[in-house]
């Protein structure tokens, strides 16, 4: 199967086209299950913080929609491609309760876990914590994103390469911290019974950033190889053009590594199939 687990609408905010110009565009490609994975608003900050940060997620009062417009075109679409109806959340720790009003009321496929923001450093986009210790920014990471795995809220793990795409791949010192934590969050993934996420941007960014040396990607695919952890794949299209984008890539990548299964979803059953 084709499949592409990451693909975000219009209900964010910050994606392009309409939601129906996604499906076609799987279509045309050849997908044969598509997840659509909206941002959630950032549901634990208040009132006052949300006029003062980003909100990079859907408001709210749009869930609602965001679900009857997805299940309508589900059931107009299904003889041509099966469509999940997912959402991607940021996870903070402590405020996993704030959470039960949406996980609960609303018949989900899937949960994508994701750290977009660190706390103890303030509520800022990851983008801006260059200002801190390198280290201890990229160790809090990764042990937020095995805190996130461990609450079993999410099925799977989305862009663990988000930390060093946007705080910065270190030339020397800091490789040996990444491949360990790295490979302490694919155990933890594992032992959660959830899947680590395959991002068309962390290949993408290898690609045009890493021409040599210990590249953060294929440490990735080394441990989910060794582990046998389970993964869903996702191109992160925030534009139709970029649903699947780099698949024809990615996809002989992962099978030179041994990773030749995916996971799918159904109201929050795991089904793995064969990576096509």
């Amino acid at each position: 199967m084709i499949v592409d687990y990451h693909i975000h609408t219009p209900y964010c905010g910050h994606a392009q086209g309409k939601t129906i110009q996604y499906i076609e565009k799987a279509i045309e490609r050849g997908f044969d299950e598509i997840g659509f994975s909206d941002h959630l608003g950032r549901y634990y900050l208040t009132h006052v913080q949300r006029r003062r940060y980003w909100d990079w997620g859907m408001n709210e009062r749009n869930i609602t929609r965001y679900c009857a417009e997805l299940s309508e075109l589900r059931e107009l679409y299904r003889d041509r491609i099966s469509v999940k109806i997912g959402l991607e959340i940021d996870f903070v720790e402590g405020a996993e309760e704030l959470l039960l009003p949406f996980l609960d009321h609303f018949a989900f496929d899937f949960f994508l876990g994701s750290i977009h923001c660190l706390p103890r450093f303030g509520w800022k986009h990851l983008a801006d914590y260059t200002v801190y210790n390198e280290e201890q920014v990229i160790a809090e990471y990764f042990r937020c994103a095995r805190a996130a795995l461990q609450s079993k809220r999410f099925h799977s793990l989305a862009h663990l390469d988000f930390i060093w795409r946007y705080l910065r791949w270190p030339q020397s010192g800091a490789i040996a911290l990444f491949e360990k934590e790295i490979a302490a969050t694919v155990q933890t993934a594992l032992e959660s019974g959830a899947c680590i996420e395959i991002n068309a941007n962390g290949y993408l960014w290898s690609q045009l950033n890493i021409p040599e040396g210990p590249d953060p990607f294929v440490m990735l695919l080394s441990h989910i190889r060794d582990r046998q952890a389970p993964v869903t794949i996702g191109s992160d299209a925030h534009d139709p053009e970029l649903v699947g984008k780099s698949f024809a890539d990615i996809i002989p990548v992962l099978h030179s590594w041994g990773i030749n299964r995916c996971t799918t979803f159904t109201e929050g059953k795991a089904r793995a199939v064969p990576l096509g």
